[in-house]
């Protein structure tokens, strides 16, 4: 549509002021003027906008729509300079973020908190994917940061954002299910392990607890639900973040392992230094000074009274 920006101006103030004479004064011109300004638009779009008589103007049907729109144009130019100070400067634009399914539980929460708190300006898009393709999705820029478990690459960037420790996940008929601190020794059941492929870091750290000899499981997989369903379902046991207690998965128990086993696993943000993203560089930024100080998730002991019940 071949019309102007100054005769957007003039209809919005002829429908509001339903006088073309009063909106003439309010825009600081004649009335001549903005009335050809009036019917040429009406041309432009082949419809008429305003009924006119003697006592003042009054939207048409189509006027009405029209307006409506002209309204969310004129919004969206006055609001574009100050929006584009902001991406500028990072504290306005978007933040491309992935979790693993594991890592949402333990940190994502406070990751979106601290990012509306730092930049309330910012929208965040998020996309789930496990830890080997967040860092292809870095390395291609798809994403600007990622919450990985290690190892990471040396060619990113990242900051330790999460520790927690691992706690052991029992049927609730298992002979564990009502006692204290576990030693993994005492396990007989059968494991239920994660996926070298979907989630290396956690397969390789049970394997290393419970000893590869003794790490023969039956079933693998990266996703946590489908996890907790197979202990629910009798299967195994799996050893599985603190903060997972937190889905409170019915039938499932949740046992604290003894001194002798006790072990944490990490979560860190990981991104690439050759991203562009000025949004990135200030969450990156807050990130560095919170070093692994972000806000604590409510203590998962609750969530064992929950579950255990």
């Amino acid at each position: 549509m071949n019309y102007s920006l100054q005769q957007l101006r003039g209809f919005v103030a002829v429908a509001e002021e339903q006088h073309f004479g009063r909106a003439a004064v309010r825009l600081n011109m004649t009335q001549p003027p903005l009335t050809r300004q009036i019917q040429a638009l009406e041309r432009t779009l082949g419809v008429t906008l305003f009924e006119r008589g003697g006592r003042g103007t009054r939207l048409t049907a189509a006027g009405a729509v029209f307006l409506d729109h002209c309204r969310r144009v004129l919004a969206l130019l006055e609001a574009a300079p100050a929006a584009t100070r902001r991406a500028a400067d990072g504290s306005g634009g978007t933040l491309r973020l992935a979790f693993t399914s594991i890592g949402a539980y333990a940190v994502l929460a406070d990751m979106l908190k601290l990012a509306d708190a730092h930049l309330p300006d910012a929208a965040v898009e998020l996309t789930e994917l496990a830890s080997p393709d967040q860092f292809t999705a870095l390395s291609e820029l798809r994403i600007d940061m990622g919450l990985v478990r290690p190892p990471i690459p040396e060619q990113y960037e990242s900051v330790l954002v999460h520790t927690e420790d691992l706690v052991l996940a029992v049927p609730a008929g298992h002979p564990l299910a009502a006692a204290g601190p576990v030693l993994l020794a005492d396990v007989t059941h059968e494991y239920i392990g994660y996926s070298p492929e979907g989630s290396r870091y956690l397969h390789d750290v049970c394997a290393a607890l419970i000893g590869v000899d003794r790490y023969a499981v039956s079933q693998l997989t990266s996703q946590v639900p489908t996890m907790l369903a197979l202990v629910r379902a009798g299967l195994g046991c799996a050893l599985v973040p603190r903060s997972i207690m937190a889905m409170g998965v019915h039938g499932v128990r949740y046992r604290d392992l003894a001194p002798a086993d006790a072990h944490s696993v990490t979560l860190h943000a990981c991104w690439s230094p050759d991203s562009p993203n000025p949004v990135l560089r200030r969450l990156a930024d807050v990130l560095r000074a919170a070093g692994s100080g972000l806000p604590a998730l409510p203590d998962a002991r609750g969530s064992e009274r929950t579950a255990s019940a």
